[in-house]
Protein backbone atom coordinates (compact mmCIF):
# COMPACT_ATOMS: atom_id res chain seq x y z
CA UNK A 1 0.00 0.00 0.00
CA UNK A 2 1.19 3.64 -0.74
CA UNK A 3 0.02 6.66 0.70
CA UNK A 4 -0.16 9.83 -1.46
CA UNK A 5 -0.33 13.20 0.68
CA UNK A 6 -1.50 15.97 -1.80
CA UNK A 7 -1.79 19.36 -0.75
CA UNK A 8 -3.43 21.28 -3.48
CA UNK A 9 -3.59 25.45 -3.43
CA UNK A 10 -6.42 27.03 -5.09
CA UNK A 11 -9.05 29.71 -5.08
CA UNK A 12 -12.42 29.37 -5.19
CA UNK A 13 -13.03 31.81 -7.83
CA UNK A 14 -10.20 30.01 -10.64
CA UNK A 15 -12.20 28.25 -12.96
CA UNK A 16 -9.08 25.99 -13.27
CA UNK A 17 -8.87 25.07 -9.63
CA UNK A 18 -12.17 23.27 -10.25
CA UNK A 19 -10.77 21.92 -13.39
CA UNK A 20 -7.74 20.57 -11.83
CA UNK A 21 -9.74 19.02 -9.09
CA UNK A 22 -11.80 17.26 -11.83
CA UNK A 23 -9.09 15.65 -13.66
CA UNK A 24 -7.08 14.63 -10.11
CA UNK A 25 -10.13 12.85 -8.86
CA UNK A 26 -10.20 11.04 -12.31
CA UNK A 27 -6.23 10.56 -12.10
CA UNK A 28 -6.97 8.85 -8.66
CA UNK A 29 -9.74 6.86 -9.72
CA UNK A 30 -8.41 5.39 -12.40
CA UNK A 31 -4.76 4.86 -10.20
CA UNK A 32 -7.02 3.00 -7.44
CA UNK A 33 -8.44 1.02 -10.12
CA UNK A 34 -5.38 -0.71 -10.59
CA UNK A 35 -3.65 -0.60 -7.08
CA UNK A 36 -7.40 -0.70 -4.59
CA UNK A 37 -5.13 -0.01 -1.62
CA UNK A 38 -3.31 2.66 -1.86
CA UNK A 39 -4.49 5.80 -0.30
CA UNK A 40 -4.96 9.64 -1.40
CA UNK A 41 -5.58 12.06 1.26
CA UNK A 42 -6.45 15.76 -0.14
CA UNK A 43 -5.78 18.91 1.71
CA UNK A 44 -6.81 22.23 0.37
CA UNK A 45 -4.97 25.97 1.03
CA UNK A 46 -6.32 28.88 0.47
CA UNK A 47 -4.95 31.61 -2.43
CA UNK A 48 -6.19 34.77 -3.12
CA UNK A 49 -6.70 36.26 -6.95
CA UNK A 50 -8.58 39.01 -5.70
CA UNK A 51 -7.44 39.85 -2.37
CA UNK A 52 -9.93 41.01 0.10
CA UNK A 53 -10.26 44.70 1.12
CA UNK A 54 -8.42 44.51 4.53
CA UNK A 55 -4.74 43.59 2.47
CA UNK A 56 -5.35 46.20 -0.15
CA UNK A 57 -6.66 49.63 1.68
CA UNK A 58 -3.63 49.69 3.91
CA UNK A 59 -3.39 50.48 7.81
CA UNK A 60 -6.87 50.56 9.68
CA UNK A 61 -8.84 47.94 11.30
CA UNK A 62 -10.02 45.13 9.08
CA UNK A 63 -13.91 45.88 8.24
CA UNK A 64 -16.36 43.21 9.04
CA UNK A 65 -16.71 39.86 7.31
CA UNK A 66 -20.41 40.71 5.40
CA UNK A 67 -21.42 42.55 3.31
CA UNK A 68 -18.45 41.47 1.46
CA UNK A 69 -17.94 43.56 -2.02
CA UNK A 70 -19.12 42.09 -5.39
CA UNK A 71 -19.30 43.08 -8.52
CA UNK A 72 -20.59 41.63 -12.17
CA UNK A 73 -17.68 38.47 -13.17
CA UNK A 74 -17.96 39.86 -16.92
CA UNK A 75 -16.86 43.42 -15.22
CA UNK A 76 -14.07 42.09 -13.25
CA UNK A 77 -13.09 39.82 -15.95
CA UNK A 78 -12.61 42.73 -18.92
CA UNK A 79 -11.10 45.04 -16.24
CA UNK A 80 -8.49 42.83 -15.17
CA UNK A 81 -7.76 41.03 -19.17
CA UNK A 82 -9.46 43.96 -21.57
CA UNK A 83 -12.58 43.10 -22.52
CA UNK A 84 -11.46 41.40 -26.29
CA UNK A 85 -9.44 38.76 -24.22
CA UNK A 86 -12.34 38.62 -21.65
CA UNK A 87 -14.45 37.65 -24.54
CA UNK A 88 -11.91 35.13 -25.62
CA UNK A 89 -11.03 33.50 -22.35
CA UNK A 90 -14.91 32.99 -21.62
CA UNK A 91 -15.37 31.25 -24.87
CA UNK A 92 -11.84 28.90 -24.28
CA UNK A 93 -13.34 28.16 -20.68
CA UNK A 94 -16.72 27.73 -21.24
CA UNK A 95 -15.87 24.89 -24.33
CA UNK A 96 -12.87 23.21 -21.76
CA UNK A 97 -15.55 22.91 -19.16
CA UNK A 98 -17.82 21.02 -20.87
CA UNK A 99 -14.96 19.00 -22.14
CA UNK A 100 -14.51 18.05 -18.60
CA UNK A 101 -18.34 17.27 -17.98
CA UNK A 102 -18.57 20.82 -16.59
CA UNK A 103 -21.11 23.85 -17.46
CA UNK A 104 -19.18 26.81 -17.10
CA UNK A 105 -20.84 30.06 -17.07
CA UNK A 106 -19.85 33.57 -16.81
CA UNK A 107 -22.86 36.10 -15.40
CA UNK A 108 -23.36 36.70 -11.88
CA UNK A 109 -21.02 38.32 -9.19
CA UNK A 110 -18.02 37.82 -8.08
CA UNK A 111 -15.79 39.09 -5.27
CA UNK A 112 -13.07 38.36 -2.83
CA UNK A 113 -13.11 34.66 -1.58
CA UNK A 114 -11.97 34.84 1.76
CA UNK A 115 -15.05 33.89 3.54
CA UNK A 116 -15.38 30.64 1.34
CA UNK A 117 -11.74 29.67 2.17
CA UNK A 118 -12.67 30.12 5.83
CA UNK A 119 -15.37 28.12 5.37
CA UNK A 120 -13.81 25.46 3.99
CA UNK A 121 -10.96 26.12 6.66
CA UNK A 122 -13.68 24.72 9.44
CA UNK A 123 -14.75 22.63 7.50
CA UNK A 124 -11.23 20.43 7.80
CA UNK A 125 -11.47 21.06 11.47
CA UNK A 126 -15.01 19.64 12.09
CA UNK A 127 -15.35 16.95 8.80
CA UNK A 128 -12.04 16.38 7.87
CA UNK A 129 -11.27 15.54 4.04
CA UNK A 130 -14.98 15.25 3.39
CA UNK A 131 -16.17 18.11 4.76
CA UNK A 132 -13.86 20.31 3.23
CA UNK A 133 -14.29 18.55 -0.52
CA UNK A 134 -18.59 19.13 -0.17
CA UNK A 135 -17.85 22.76 0.81
CA UNK A 136 -14.97 23.51 -1.95
CA UNK A 137 -17.57 21.51 -4.48
CA UNK A 138 -20.72 23.35 -3.14
CA UNK A 139 -18.88 26.70 -3.65
CA UNK A 140 -17.18 26.01 -6.76
CA UNK A 141 -20.72 24.26 -8.46
CA UNK A 142 -22.90 27.78 -7.34
CA UNK A 143 -19.88 29.63 -8.94
CA UNK A 144 -18.81 28.11 -12.19
CA UNK A 145 -22.37 26.44 -13.02
CA UNK A 146 -25.15 28.26 -11.67
CA UNK A 147 -23.77 32.01 -10.99
CA UNK A 148 -24.73 32.46 -7.78
CA UNK A 149 -22.76 35.28 -5.72
CA UNK A 150 -20.60 33.06 -3.36
CA UNK A 151 -19.72 36.17 -1.40
CA UNK A 152 -23.00 36.54 0.50
CA UNK A 153 -23.80 34.98 4.28
CA UNK A 154 -26.87 33.21 2.58
CA UNK A 155 -25.31 31.54 0.01
CA UNK A 156 -22.12 30.66 2.59
CA UNK A 157 -24.70 28.99 5.14
CA UNK A 158 -26.41 27.20 2.65
CA UNK A 159 -23.06 25.35 1.13
CA UNK A 160 -22.06 24.53 5.36
CA UNK A 161 -25.49 23.37 5.78
CA UNK A 162 -25.11 20.81 2.71
CA UNK A 163 -21.59 19.88 4.02
CA UNK A 164 -23.50 19.05 7.57
CA UNK A 165 -21.43 21.34 9.80
CA UNK A 166 -23.79 22.35 11.77
CA UNK A 167 -26.94 24.34 12.17
CA UNK A 168 -28.18 27.60 10.34
CA UNK A 169 -27.45 28.97 13.90
CA UNK A 170 -23.39 28.02 14.19
CA UNK A 171 -22.64 28.17 10.53
CA UNK A 172 -24.00 31.80 10.64
CA UNK A 173 -22.06 32.40 14.03
CA UNK A 174 -19.17 31.44 12.68
CA UNK A 175 -19.23 32.93 9.98
CA UNK A 176 -20.13 36.61 11.18
CA UNK A 177 -17.67 36.45 13.62
CA UNK A 178 -15.07 37.05 11.17
CA UNK A 179 -13.05 33.76 13.19
CA UNK A 180 -10.02 32.61 11.35
CA UNK A 181 -10.55 35.51 8.98
CA UNK A 182 -6.72 36.97 9.84
CA UNK A 183 -4.78 32.81 10.01
CA UNK A 184 -6.45 32.58 6.49
CA UNK A 185 -4.85 35.77 5.06
CA UNK A 186 -1.40 34.68 6.72
CA UNK A 187 -1.91 31.08 4.81
CA UNK A 188 -2.30 32.86 1.58
CA UNK A 189 0.26 35.45 2.12
CA UNK A 190 2.26 31.91 2.80
CA UNK A 191 1.67 30.47 -0.22
CA UNK A 192 2.86 33.73 -1.92
CA UNK A 193 5.96 34.14 -0.31
CA UNK A 194 6.73 30.34 -1.19
CA UNK A 195 7.01 31.50 -4.54
CA UNK A 196 3.41 30.24 -5.74
CA UNK A 197 2.04 32.42 -8.38
CA UNK A 198 -1.07 30.96 -9.96
CA UNK A 199 -3.05 28.13 -9.27
CA UNK A 200 -4.09 25.25 -8.74
CA UNK A 201 -0.64 24.53 -7.26
CA UNK A 202 -0.20 20.52 -6.08
CA UNK A 203 2.33 18.93 -3.73
CA UNK A 204 2.72 15.22 -3.70
CA UNK A 205 4.47 13.84 -0.58
CA UNK A 206 5.84 16.78 0.20
CA UNK A 207 8.48 16.12 -2.49
CA UNK A 208 6.89 17.09 -5.82
CA UNK A 209 5.78 20.56 -6.91
CA UNK A 210 3.07 20.50 -9.85
CA UNK A 211 1.84 23.71 -11.43
CA UNK A 212 -1.41 24.10 -12.72
CA UNK A 213 -4.77 21.67 -13.47
CA UNK A 214 -2.77 18.80 -14.88
CA UNK A 215 -4.27 16.21 -17.31
CA UNK A 216 -4.86 12.74 -15.87
CA UNK A 217 -2.41 11.12 -17.20
CA UNK A 218 0.48 13.27 -15.83
CA UNK A 219 -1.03 12.50 -12.45
CA UNK A 220 -0.86 9.20 -12.96
CA UNK A 221 2.32 9.09 -14.45
CA UNK A 222 3.63 10.67 -11.05
CA UNK A 223 1.88 8.66 -9.13
CA UNK A 224 3.48 5.64 -10.73
CA UNK A 225 6.91 6.76 -10.70
CA UNK A 226 6.87 7.63 -6.97
CA UNK A 227 5.17 3.85 -6.33
CA UNK A 228 8.23 2.19 -8.44
CA UNK A 229 10.54 4.44 -6.55
CA UNK A 230 8.92 3.60 -3.41
CA UNK A 231 9.26 0.27 -4.13
CA UNK A 232 12.60 0.58 -4.72
CA UNK A 233 13.75 2.56 -1.95
CA UNK A 234 14.67 5.44 -4.05
CA UNK A 235 12.41 7.86 -2.90
CA UNK A 236 13.41 11.48 -3.59
CA UNK A 237 14.46 13.41 -0.49
CA UNK A 238 13.73 17.15 -1.25
CA UNK A 239 11.42 18.98 -3.61
CA UNK A 240 11.00 18.96 -7.53
CA UNK A 241 9.20 19.84 -9.93
CA UNK A 242 6.74 17.18 -11.51
CA UNK A 243 5.02 19.26 -14.55
CA UNK A 244 3.35 22.10 -15.17
CA UNK A 245 0.03 23.42 -17.29
CA UNK A 246 -2.73 25.84 -16.69
CA UNK A 247 -3.44 27.86 -13.82
CA UNK A 248 -5.27 31.40 -13.23
CA UNK A 249 -2.96 33.84 -12.33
Amino acid sequence: MTNYNITITSDIVCPWCMIGHNRLSRAIAEHKRQHPDDKFSLKYLPFYLQPPPQLTTGNGPAPPPFPAPSRPRREMYAAKFGPERAKQIEAMMTQTSKAEGLNFKFGGMTGPSRNGHRLVYWAQGKGGEHSQNEVMLGLWRRYFEQEVDITTLETLVEVGLEANLGTKEEITEYLTSGKDGELIDKMAEEAHMKGISGVPFYEINDVWEVSGAQDPSAFRSLFARWKTMEAKGQLPAGAGTGASGDSCL
